[in-house]
């Protein structure tokens, strides 16, 4: 995680600059949303983007130590109130427990153990990588079409691409793995 540390500065200039900049567009956002419908709708979607934008940029920035925790926890701490925003302001309501939620954990759940890959001094870029292909390629890609076909009550005819991602995925990560160990033996 040193070298990750080591390659963002502590600079709280943009952090002036990037605040600024997303606190006049969310203002105009406001401005031109009240103006038009006499109420504030739509600009909550760019204002909510922004706040998780914010949360998971600012902790790269600021910290000396643990950006990637904090970014991990900025966006995991901003991303779930931002989803059930978008459904409180959809049309269609119910999908959040039962489809977003799961989604949203599972995918923060692979990005968090995938961080922690990359950025661990045990494990080179390769090995790192392997984890990632799996994490996202067959758990989230698997997980994913689950819950949309038990939200949905149906299969979806799409079986046959996820299947083959798993397998594609499950074979990179091999290879990757493969690689990552001849590189670390043949160092030795």
């Amino acid at each position: 995680m040193d070298a990750f540390n080591n390659r963002t500065g502590n600079n709280f200039r943009p952090v002036i600059y990037i605040s600024t900049l997303f606190l006049l567009i969310s203002m105009v956002c406001l401005i031109v949303n009240y103006s038009i419908a006499s109420s504030i709708t739509w600009s909550l979607y760019p204002i909510g983007g922004f706040i998780v934008i914010m949360a998971s940029l600012f902790p790269l920035l600021i910290l000396k130590k643990y950006k990637a925790i904090g970014l991990f926890a900025g966006l995991t701490v901003t991303l779930i109130p931002y989803i059930y925003l978008i459904q409180t302001l959809v049309s269609v309501k119910g999908w959040f427990f039962p489809l977003a939620l799961p989604i949203v954990i599972l995918s923060l759940l692979a990005f968090g153990i995938s961080l922690m890959a990359f950025t661990s001094k045990k494990l080179n870029k390769i090995t790192a990588a392997a984890v990632a292909v799996f994490m996202f390629g067959v758990i989230v890609n698997y997980g994913v079409g689950v819950f949309v076909n038990r939200f949905l009550n149906e299969n979806n005819g799409d079986e046959i691409i996820r299947v083959a991602i798993v397998y594609a995925s499950v074979i990179l990560s091999l290879i990757l793995m493969i690689i990552a160990f001849s590189r670390r033996k043949g160092k030795k």
